[in-house]
């Protein structure tokens, strides 16, 4: 039996910490913006000491950071007291600092809080699909325990309306039969939309023809034997297998795409996507394209109520202390907050160089271009950019593109022109776009057809990049006559 003894050791290790100011610039710099404008919401209701700009829409003038810095150097020092000093030289503006810091003197708009308030209190929550369905169980004449069975299989549907879980736990949670199980799922497919509760595709269909009252026997021996054919487009196997034409296949199907494969996306509640972005690319009187001043950042500034406070002898060093440490608290939030908008712009400023002909042409034209050329050209670590890239949206002519949309890698063509990946994409999708319906085109012929362009591409990446761009494959995209 090995011996237990209590002991102390030494460990020597290395550890990266952050500090306060890089946890909060990493925190800005990652953040989408509309987390950002809540994050700013957030501390300036936390935070008394900074406020906003009225009217943060209209373009600033001059940095409140370095300009201070600037004029702290080009004026004498006004001095007011060894506490207030010793703050100055924590936040590196100089002992004048206070004079140089724009203050906010703006009113209080009652008509926008009237209105923000409307905006707020008129979005209504949408029930989701399980609690319409609870409704309708509720209203139903449904009770004792097919009630209970069908609230259990209401608690497994997910949002695309399907049930996902096992039946044998149904009959061992509830102890109920199988009989009682199945009864209960003819009842909820008696719920609305059509086909909520099924256990498969095909379930959901039979259940949407019946709802529907159709009545052609072929239509259902499609679903119940060869939907797995049907799905991979094998009209003609199907057709001799059904005895009948592959016209009257092809009827079918289009009876059966009337049907809704998810049908509780008729009800689940969606929450809008709501995508603000963070700059603008916008075009010039003059024919260029130009990087438009960032309006959607409200612009932050020092209290000049609490500056005063700091300064007035009479006020008590409790308060005094907590002056300080708010100042420097807002400080390092509008420094990282400038920090920012600096990397995005940069960020945006490359991207408007380097893809001019996108600008210009549009998509087919963008050039290759990755997120470490960027970050050498800045100066800057590729994991910066990537970060500062992340959520991030650029409004442009063209649409409105994610950051990351800009960077892929690229091919050369024998005239030596630069396309990214995006590009190819684009010409892959054109080439399909204008093929044959009855002879698509398979991967190797577009591989051949890009050479033919200049383009040398494998035929596994045509492959790849068809599957990114949402195109199915040869086989599904035949149109059989």
């Amino acid at each position: 039996m090995a011996e237990l003894f209590l002991g102390q050791h030494l460990k020597l290790s290395q550890e990266q910490i952050l500090a306060p100011q890089q946890i909060i610039s990493l925190e800005m710099l990652v953040a989408p913006l509309l987390e950002l404008q809540e994050k700013l919401l957030r501390e300036l209701e936390l935070n008394p000491v900074i406020e906003m700009e009225p009217g943060f829409n209209e373009e600033q003038i001059g940095n409140p950071i370095t300009d201070a810095a600037q004029a702290a150097e080009n004026q004498e020092p006004v001095t007011s007291g060894d506490d207030d000093r010793e703050l100055a030289e924590l936040i590196k503006l100089g002992d004048n600092w206070h004079d140089y810091l724009p203050s906010a003197t703006g009113s209080y708009d009652a008509d926008a809080e009237k209105r923000r308030d409307f905006m707020f209190n008129s979005q209504i929550e949408q029930p989701s699909l399980q609690e319409n369905l609870l409704e309708q169980l509720r209203l139903s004449e449904i009770d004792g325990k097919a009630s209970e069975i069908i609230e259990y299989i209401i608690g497994n549907i997910d949002d695309t309306g399907y049930f996902r879980g096992q039946m044998s736990e149904i009959e061992s949670a509830l102890n109920v039969s199988l009989q009682q199980t199945e009864a209960a799922f003819k009842l909820i497919h008696t719920f609305d939309p059509p086909g909520v509760g099924a256990r498969s595709i095909s379930e959901n269909l039979l259940v949407q023809l019946r709802r529907k009252k159709r009545k052609n026997p072929k239509l259902y021996e499609l679903v119940e034997h060869h939907l797995d054919e049907l799905g991979r487009n094998k009209l003609p196997l199907i057709a001799k297998k059904m005895n009948i034409s592959v016209d009257d296949v092809a009827a079918l199907q289009e009876q059966l795409q009337t049907l809704n494969p998810f049908p509780g996306s008729a009800i689940a509640a969606t929450q809008p996507a709501f995508i603000v972005p963070d700059l603008e690319i916008e075009k010039s009187p003059e024919g260029e394209f130009i990087l438009a001043p960032d309006d959607n950042i409200p612009r932050l500034t020092i209290s000049q109520t609490y500056l005063d406070l700091l300064d007035n002898p009479n006020t008590s060093k409790e308060t005094r202390d907590y002056i300080r440490e708010k100042l420097l608290s807002g400080k390092m939030l509008m420094r990282s907050l400038e920090q920012r908008q600096s990397t995005l712009r940069r960020i945006a400023e490359v991207i408007l160089d380097t893809q001019y002909d996108f600008f210009h042409q549009g998509v087919e034209h963008l050039h290759p271009m990755t997120m470490r050329e960027v970050a050498d050209k800045l100066g800057l670590h590729e994991t910066t950019i990537s970060r500062a890239s992340a959520s991030k949206y650029l409004k442009t002519p063209n649409g409105l593109f994610e950051f990351k949309f800009f960077f892929s890698g690229g091919y050369q063509s024998d005239d030596g022109e630069e396309l990214s990946s995006r590009s190819v994409k684009e010409i892959i999708r054109d080439m399909i776009e204008e093929e044959d319906p009855a002879k698509p085109l398979s991967d190797n012929k577009l591989s051949v057809m890009l050479e033919t362009k200049g383009l040398k591409v494998a035929r596994r990446t045509v492959a790849k990049y068809r599957e990114a761009l949402g195109i199915p494959a040869t086989s599904l995209r035949r149109q059989h006559q």
